[in-house]
């Protein structure tokens, strides 16, 4: 199966992002690499990371079936969110997300946008 690198840049779209990656990471993550990038508004729940518990407890458990998660420390930084807010045992701050995004693609990962 294809390798996939799915991007979130809006608050709003978070669960529809880990509805598909649950599926996703289901039925392909044994064949498939899975990334998601995280960038522009919908780095706003770092901010707060328990804030929305459920939320977390579904991106761990991705995380620790092999989903690679990255988020943008420009996006951090614009939002004033300081990077030790990010949980790093299962979230990698990446310089840009959309140089993240343009590196996986020329690795030849599908780009998925929920």
């Amino acid at each position: 199966m294809t390798d996939v690198v799915f991007h979130i840049d809006e608050d709003a779209r978070w669960e529809q992002l880990l509805n598909n990656l649950e599926y996703y990471s289901a039925n392909f993550g044994e064949t498939s690499k899975i990334e998601v990038v995280i960038n522009g508004p919908a780095v706003r729940p770092f901010n707060g990371f328990d804030v929305n518990p459920e939320r977390g407890k579904r991106i761990r458990a991705l995380a620790d079936a092999g989903v690679r998660f990255t988020i943008c420390a420009s996006s951090l930084h614009n939002r004033q969110i300081g990077e030790e807010n990010i949980p790093s045992d299962f979230i990698a701050i990446v310089p840009q997300g959309i140089a993240e995004l343009v590196a996986r693609q020329g690795d030849g990962f599908a780009y998925i946008k929920p």
